[in-house]
């Protein structure tokens, strides 16, 4: 199984229920995500890539010399993960789509 393939479904799986009309395309490399634009009818495409190095958040704009060294090392245990969404996350969905006057 290629590298990030189980986390990828997991994140996949998450914008396919959080998005409306969602779709899979492309044999599965894509997401679209249909949406109205200003009247106009767009998608918008997603694609998910495992990243080859691990990286820090905030490492693109450390100082040449600069170290960071803190621990992000992440174990993902499929069985503690909620496919549900928190009410944070529902309420920053609807939010957006009231921005966008959806």
């Amino acid at each position: 199984m290629a590298r990030g393939a189980e986390t990828k479904s997991i994140i996949s799986k998450k914008i396919l229920e959080t998005f409306s009309g969602a779709f899979l395309y492309n044999d599965g490399k894509e997401i679209r995500i249909p949406m109205k634009e200003n009247g106009e009818d767009i998608q918008i495409k997603v694609t998910l890539t495992a990243a080859k190095e691990n990286v820090n958040c905030g490492d693109d704009n450390l100082l040449p010399g600069e170290n960071n060294i803190e621990d992000t090392n992440v174990n993902i245990n499929n069985e503690n993960i909620s496919t549900e969404p928190s009410q944070e996350e529902l309420n920053n969905v609807n939010n957006l789509l009231k921005a966008l006057g959806l």
